[in-house]
């Protein structure tokens, strides 16, 4: 049974509070930015809901009866109760840790890097970060949100919401030891995790063929990017996750054309979200 039943409305009670603390009509109009006269009337409405006088005019003041005084009492300490809990809650829900997951290569290459300049617009804000390759339910899971390379025909679902970033184009790449050996593309090794399979489709679009690829499986796609590095083999990747490694001169470019567009998106599940949430969702806007 709702405890709500058998109130009084709480514009009344609240008029009737502010009555109460500011001792005239006129006071507690102000502080609830309403007419007087519409306090006026509020707490002349309680007092016909309760069947009690509650205050006595004295002159531009009001005073309180004894049956006043004691549900003025009774209301603070029950709003009071009412603020203090919803202050601990803000307090807890601003606390809590942004829960973000995304690729390791993202976070590792893009976001990680940038995260000081984050924290000095907004300190006590934490962020975990967890890479995953998996698409996971955000909200069954318990994650704030998600950063995802999407295929091309994306569409918004009923529980979440897509925010695009940027569209990053799939290159080939190799370290600059592999390029000086001098072998084409077609023969040199390409690195592979066994979680992630060249996509021969893509591959065969470059003019290589896919069939005679030697291949060089690397355990984790984790790894994948740290073995191209090492020269082991070429590899492909988004230009934003090569960018830092081809400006520093670990990775070079190949001159293979034909291979697609990602586009990187926020994912954010539908429903309320925590100023914390917003905050970091719109600084990873403005880094991508």
């Amino acid at each position: 049974m709702s405890r709500w039943r058998d109130l009084p409305p709480l514009s009344m009670l609240r008029a009737f509070d502010a009555t109460a603390r500011a001792g005239s009509f006129a006071e507690a109009g102000r502080v609830l930015n309403v007419t007087h006269a519409a306090v006026t009337q509020a707490v002349r409405a309680l007092e016909g809901e309760l069947g009690v006088q509650l205050v006595r005019r004295a002159g531009r003041t009001v005073a309180l009866t004894e049956a006043g005084a004691a549900l003025a009492r009774a209301l603070d300490e029950g709003f009071g109760r009412v603020e203090a809990g919803i202050a601990a809650l803000r307090e807890h829900e601003a606390r809590r840790v942004v829960r973000v997951t995304t690729t390791t290569f993202i976070a590792e290459t893009h976001i990680m890097p940038r995260l000081p300049g984050f924290w000095a617009a907004h300190p006590g804000v934490e962020v975990a970060l967890s890479p995953s390759p998996e698409k996971l339910d955000l909200a069954r899971e318990g994650f704030d949100l998600a950063i995802r390379a999407l295929s091309d025909g994306w569409e918004e679902t009923a529980d979440e919401e897509i925010r695009p970033l940027c569209r990053s184009p799939v290159i080939a790449v190799c370290a600059p030891s592999l390029l000086a050996t001098g072998l084409h593309p077609q023969d040199m090794p390409w690195v592979m995790g066994v979680d992630r399979h060249l996509d021969l489709a893509e591959v065969a679009g470059t003019g290589l063929d896919p069939a005679r690829l030697r291949r060089v499986e690397v355990g984790s796609p984790h790894l994948e990017m740290s073995a191209c590095r090492q020269g082991l083999g070429a590899a492909t990747a988004t230009e934003i996750i090569c960018r830092a490694d081809l400006e520093a001169g670990r990775l070079v470019r190949l001159p293979l054309s034909g291979l697609p567009v990602v586009t990187y998106a926020l994912v954010l599940p539908r429903g309320p979200r925590r100023p914390a949430v917003d905050a970091f969702a719109g600084w990873l806007t403005a880094i991508f």
